[in-house]
């Protein structure tokens, strides 16, 4: 069994001059990569809530870009029965993944804008697993929000 190789890019801008073109696929997603922070301390993690931006070029290496949205501190995590209305953490997880859904639709129509020239395309669904292998945090210099902050 063969092991891809993952070129991790710590801006957006640089993932896109990488060799993409008509057989490659752009994908874009939101996620929730939670992670537990302490042995000592059972049901206390970390949810790291941001967008994925990942494609498989020609020679099999996976191109990966992560866009933080925010990392939040979660006791006794259950997603199913865990939730209480009014709880300031779980608002703020909320808040995250609106913001991290908002930051997918810029990347999104970024990305489409870069694809009509270079030619791959660009999706909002699938996963390009990265294993074990942990992302790295980027940025993205010329998102339009942070272009009109002031």
């Amino acid at each position: 069994m063969s092991t891809k190789i993952a070129l991790q890019f710590g801006k957006l801008e640089e993932f896109i001059q990488e060799d993409l073109h008509h057989d490659n696929v752009v994908r874009v997603v939101a996620l929730d990569i939670t992670e537990s922070v302490s042995s000592q301390i059972p049901g206390l993690r970390m949810a790291g809530i941001g967008v994925h931006v990942r494609a498989i070029n020609d020679a099999g290496q996976i191109l990966a870009c992560y866009l933080p949205v925010a990392s939040i501190q979660l006791h006794n995590f259950q997603l199913s029965n865990g939730r209480r209305e009014g709880d300031p953490t779980w608002q703020a997880y909320d808040e995250a993944w609106d913001k991290a859904e908002a930051l997918k639709e810029r990347v999104i129509a970024y990305l489409e804008q870069v694809a009509a020239e270079k030619g791959f395309a660009v999706r909002a669904a699938g996963v390009i697993d990265l294993g074990e292998t942990r992302p790295l945090r980027a940025t993205w210099v010329s998102d339009p929000i942070l272009l009109t902050a002031d």
